[in-house]
């Protein structure tokens, strides 16, 4: 009784422990740095399924996670930069940006990227089409 016992106990330890490293392993890098996630990218991304469009001179936003530099953070659509104001919520910043009146009527990706406090850089992306 006892052994079986403690052969659970030894079973139960192992899967806290196997869990616990793959959830490491999934959200840091090999040095233990945490990279910066990006979520909530609007306006959707274009695709051919949805053919969401843009307005020209619309606003985009994202967030981030809290843990970045803001000054760190790169928008960049079509190879132009963009001009972007932060909010801190929390547990994220809040990003917004224009787009450029030169890019009315074309497709734009845009990309963005920002590096987070131990130096880990993350980087995303999406594409949108703005009307004319």
């Amino acid at each position: 009784m006892i052994k079986k016992s403690l052969t659970l106990a030894g079973l139960a330890a192992v899967l806290v422990f196997s869990n616990s490293a793959m959830a490491y392993k999934s959200k840091y890098t090999h040095d233990g740095c945490k990279k910066p996630q990006f979520k909530n990218m609007q306006p959707e991304a274009y695709n051919s399924d949805t053919k969401i469009e843009a307005d020209a001179e619309a606003e985009i936003s994202f967030t981030v996670s809290s843990d970045i530099e803001p000054a760190s953070i790169n928008i960049v659509a079509k190879k132009i930069p963009l001009k972007y104001k932060h909010e801190f919520k929390g547990s994220f910043y809040q990003i917004t940006a224009k787009l450029p009146a030169e890019l009315s009527g074309k497709y734009a990706r845009i990309n963005v990227d920002a590096t987070a406090l131990m130096g880990c850089v993350g980087k995303d992306g999406w594409l949108v089409k703005i009307k004319n």
